[in-house]
């Protein structure tokens, strides 16, 4: 599985780069299907004390439909946080799904 993570608008982070890419590496718990994770985060204004961050998470699964999840947060690793709660919740559904039909 290779990770790749990206800042756009923003110096790099080196702290949050360790953090996702620890973080990241539990979703092989849900499918061994995971090909690539990119993960991309940018600011959405300049101003000062006004910016948000957002976090593009986009993860390419063999044989499946892609999954893209974006999310706009007050802080970077929040954005990043709430992105891949909704992106593990979508892998639960799907393994979920796919032992209900191959009990069936």
């Amino acid at each position: 599985m290779m990770v790749t993570t990206t800042f756009r608008h923003k110096t790099q982070d080196y702290q949050l780069k360790s953090y996702v890419n620890k973080i990241v590496e539990n979703l092989t718990f849900y499918t061994d299907l995971i090909n690539c994770i990119q993960v991309t985060f940018e600011t959405d204004s300049c101003r000062k004390g006004n910016a948000k961050y957002g976090c593009h998470i986009s993860i390419h699964l063999l044989g499946k439909k892609n999954i893209d999840i974006k999310v706009i947060s007050n802080y970077a690793r929040d954005a990043f946080d709430l992105a891949f709660n909704q992106l593990s919740n979508r892998l639960k559904n799907s393994v979920r799904h796919k032992k209900i039909a191959d009990h069936s």
